[in-house]
């Protein structure tokens, strides 16, 4: 053995290490010898066969087991003690995975949670969701057509088993305490059993509950049960008082069902069309669902929907045509949702973030290489195949990765800590109670994967280039000759090019969606919300039959919050902004010719006391407002916004012009143009909008508009004494600042702009810190060219040009393939951004030279530590 004792003082390896090699020969020679091959033949076969893996039979079981099996545990054993004895690299390497592995546990979480989890009703594959859809103009809708259409497609389809509808509804729940407004839904008498959803407590509709005429019953949610009634158990049959009607309750449904398209529910009730209203072809108001018989496929169901439809036209030409309905698959249908697009996004964003984080660790394990040039290369001598060294290396990479997923799986959890805290607390609620997001199987399995699987691909070419190590490297006692490479140069120039252009198309798409965010928040809603309190009621039409008593109670209700201390004005519409209420109606100008069925067009509709443009501070642009003059009796009044007059009368002032509206195409003289609003989204685009005075078409909804001085913490019950002092049984909802309901309702957009924040600039670290780091190793394999170019002549300033000139072409080279990639991957983006283009000139272009001066800010140091370098002493450098 005393070849060994040789190579082990001339390669000077550690103490541990000899004696691991020593041991494992030494075992290998004597198994050998005991078979009984000479010693010396057995010294070079165990050098040859250092480290192989070979699979015997045990026959006495019959069952095959691995004989290396304690090669392995000597590679993980060996791995750690190599990962303990360069303690700054591992917890570098660490860190930097814990970031890129915990933002994609945290997002997937929701991926998880909202897409891959079956959704949780029975044969939900056959579930589709039903949308009217308009042949001539190509546009489709997310409700059904009309109920005529509804009834007649069931009656005559022979693709579903039944068919059920939905329509979101506003509930007043009154008696056993203060009278509350609760969320709901009216829906047909089968819609629980299509879903599959058994109640909690009692029964779900019966078609009997579903006739004109029938008893009124109603089910509520668990969570209102147990918060409004204690949890009675007795709460089936017993008899409550909805709309100021009575009701009896029927069922419970437990808390884990929802409908994510119907949004947040407490309680049902069956719709109980009439038959007038059932046989109604010409207002679109609820939703619907089919269910597929077994083996019909969504196409069979769009083929026979569409020739059901095709009859349909041909029976009312009035009404019908150009309307047919698509078929979709409910799941489908919730992906097409606006939050789930952005939570794809961010997921795919977050992917990329990963792919450079595992570029770095592969970066810095190549240039940790170096300082392991003399081992690789006397393991190699010692008889070790590179397959066997790869092996290790690749056991090394798989363990640094695993413990990199152990601490991003501690990240991910604090990340869906803090995306959950950014919630609304009634948001969360509901999207607790439909999917639930922690750290479950999935979400563990993924990590893990994740972690082993970045641990095998971005092991592979450290592992592969670290195993060619050449045996005459310890003889000749020059590391740089092995590690220095110009292929492990160049897998590190790969590795630091990827990286910068990935951040790049990271930055990029984060900073277009921060600036559509910021758009979305700077640009002016239409109106002040800043001081202004609002409110919303459902007033119950078997109390307030006729207009009179509507305005009546409108007219009270706004002398009391009027006279009450630091309110300025306050004032009623139909419908107040971010609220629950909203209406659209039909409208055509009357001085035109009647367009087809096809191409008839909408508009909100908003009826609004005379004070409400004022209150609101709405912008007047041409024209008046209301007065206290348009009186019920005198004419019919409109004001229309900007987008409804360029619509109707192009280049035109529609002042004085006769416009018609609504069922019974009422006629009305436009008196006004007023500026556009955002009634529903901040990012939403303008839509056509009408307001008539509400002394002329009043209605049950009612939105209470109250601007004070200032903020007054008082307002909210002040609010709700006004009403309750006309009508102590009128539930009051949602009375808030208008400023803060307008930032709940765009929570999830604050909650994106924070995430791609946070993602922009860990990406451009990350690549600042991967051009760092190259620089700083070339510029220690170059410490002996550096000095001979110096003791030549060189001056500091042209060997800094020189190191920085590297660093940058590298930098430019990333920048321009990660520029070429955003601009084909963000076109992608475009319905989620506001108010920019998805290849915005002055985005690219930032970006583009924000990362060139952060990758020469990256490169000064190094290049700094370059032009100090001493001559004579890098003469010397080994």
């Amino acid at each position: 053995m005393s070849w060994i004792q040789g190579l082990l003082r001339r390669g000077n390896l550690e103490r541990e290490l000899a004696e691991e090699i020593r041991e494992h020969l030494a075992e290998k020679v004597e198994e050998l010898v005991e078979k009984g091959v000479p010693r010396e033949e057995a010294e070079h076969a165990a050098r040859r066969e250092f480290g192989n893996v070979r699979l015997t039979q045990d026959e006495g079981r019959g069952v095959w087991r691995w004989i290396g099996l304690e090669d392995f545990f000597h590679d993980v054993r060996y791995g750690l003690r190599q990962l303990r004895r360069s303690p700054g690299f591992t917890t570098v390497a660490v860190l930097t995975l814990a970031l890129g592995i915990g933002a994609n546990t945290a997002i997937f979480s929701y991926v998880d949670a909202w897409l891959i989890k079956p959704l949780p009703y029975p044969a939900a594959d056959r579930l589709m969701v039903l949308r009217q859809h308009d042949t001539k103009r190509g546009w489709t809708s997310n409700g059904f057509a009309t109920p005529g259409d509804f009834y007649d497609l069931g009656r005559k389809s022979k693709s579903f088993e039944a068919v059920t509808a939905w329509a979101g509804w506003n509930f007043n729940l009154t008696g056993d305490g203060d009278p509350t407004f609760v969320e709901g839904g009216r829906v047909s008498w089968n819609f629980f059993g299509i879903l599959g959803a058994k109640p909690l407590l009692g029964r779900g509709f019966v078609a009997e509950d579903d006739q004109p005429g029938a008893a009124r019953v109603a089910i509520l949610s668990e969570g209102l049960w147990r918060n409004r009634f204690d949890g009675d158990p007795k709460i089936v049959g017993r008899s409550i008082r909805i709309d100021d009607e009575p009701a009896t309750v029927v069922g419970v449904m437990p808390k884990e069902f929802q409908l994510p398209l119907m949004g947040i529910a407490n309680l049902w009730m069956p719709m109980a069309l009439t038959e007038t209203e059932r046989a109604e072809r010409t207002r679109s108001w609820f939703s619907a669902i089919g269910k597929l018989k077994p083996g019909v496929t969504p196409q069979q169901a769009n083929e026979d929907c569409a020739a059901v439809f095709a009859d349909m036209e041909k029976e009312y030409p009035e009404t019908n045509t150009h309307v047919t309905v698509l078929v979709s698959s409910l799941a489908e249908q919730i992906g097409e949702e606006e939050g789930t697009r952005q939570v794809m996004v961010i997921f795919w964003i977050v992917g990329l973030i990963l792919l450079i984080a595992c570029a770095n660790v592969a970066n810095l394990m190549l240039a940790r290489a170096t300082g392991r040039a003399k081992e690789f290369a006397l393991r190699r001598a010692l008889g070790a195949a590179r397959g066997r060294l790869a092996r290790q290396l690749l056991a090394e990479s798989v363990l640094l990765f695993f413990f990199g997923g152990i601490a991003g799986t501690l990240c991910g959890l604090w990340g869906m800590s803090w995306i959950e805290a950014q919630i609304p607390e009634h948001i969360r609620g509901y999207l607790v109670n439909y999917g639930r997001v922690g750290l479950n199987a999935n979400v563990l399995g993924f990590t893990l994967g994740v972690a082993l699987l970045c641990g095998l691909v971005f092991g592979i070419a450290p592992a592969l280039e670290s195993s060619r190590a050449e045996l005459s490297a310890p003889l000749k006692e020059t590391a740089a000759s092995l590690a220095g490479s110009r292929r492990g140069a160049r897998l590190r120039r790969i590795f630091v090019g990827a990286e910068i252009a990935l951040a790049v198309v990271v930055l990029i798409a984060t900073t277009l969606l921060v600036r559509s965010f910021i758009n979305s928040v700077t640009a002016s809603p239409g109106f002040t919300p800043v001081n202004l309190t609002v409110a919303q009621l459902t007033l119950p039409k078997k109390r307030y039959t006729q207009e009179a008593s509507l305005r009546n109670f409108a007219d009270e209700v706004l002398a009391r919050l009027r006279a009450q201390k630091g309110v300025v004005s306050a004032d009623v519409a139909s419908a107040v902004p971010f609220g629950a209420f909203g209406r659209t109606v039909e409208i055509a100008a009357a001085d035109q010719p009647a367009p087809d069925p096809g191409n008839k067009i909408g508009a909100r509709f908003t009826a609004v006391s005379s004070g409400y443009f004022g209150t609101m501070q709405i912008r007047l642009m041409r024209g008046r407002t209301f007065t206290n003059a348009d009186a019920p009796g005198e004419p019919a009044v409109a004001l229309v916004n900007e987008t409804l007059a360029k619509r109707l009368w192009p280049n035109e002032s529609p002042i004085g012009r006769k416009m018609l509206f609504g069922e019974q195409h009422t006629e009305c003289t436009v008196v006004g143009i007023v500026e556009d609003i955002k009634m529903f989204n901040l990012r939403s685009q303008p839509e056509r909008q009408m307001y008539v005075p509400y002394a002329q078409s009043p209605t049950t909804t009612l939105g209470l508009a109250v601007r004070t001085e200032h903020k007054v913490a008082g307002i909210g019950a002040a609010v709700r004494a006004g009403v309750w002092g006309v009508d102590r049984n009128q539930p009051v909802s949602s009375i808030q600042q208008l400023d803060e309901l307008m930032a709940a309702t765009d929570a999830g957009n604050r909650i994106l702009m924070k995430l791609m924040a946070f993602f922009g600039v860990l990406a451009m670290l990350l690549g600042a810190i991967g051009i760092y780091g190259l620089m700083s190793h070339l510029v220690s394999q170059r410490t002996h060219e550096i000095g001979v170019r110096m003791a030549l002549g060189a001056r500091p300033a042209e060997v800094m040009r020189m190191v920085m000139g590297n660093g940058l072409k590298l930098a430019l080279v990333g920048i321009a393939a990660g520029m070429a990639a955003a601009f084909a991957l963000t076109r992608s983006m475009t319905s989620l951004l506001y108010g920019i283009a998805p290849n915005d000139a002055a985005t690219f272009a930032g970006v583009a030279v924000l990362f060139a001066a952060v990758a020469a800010a990256a490169g000064y140091l190094p290049a700094r530590r370059a032009m100090r370098v001493d001559p004579m002493v890098a003469l010397r450098y080994e």
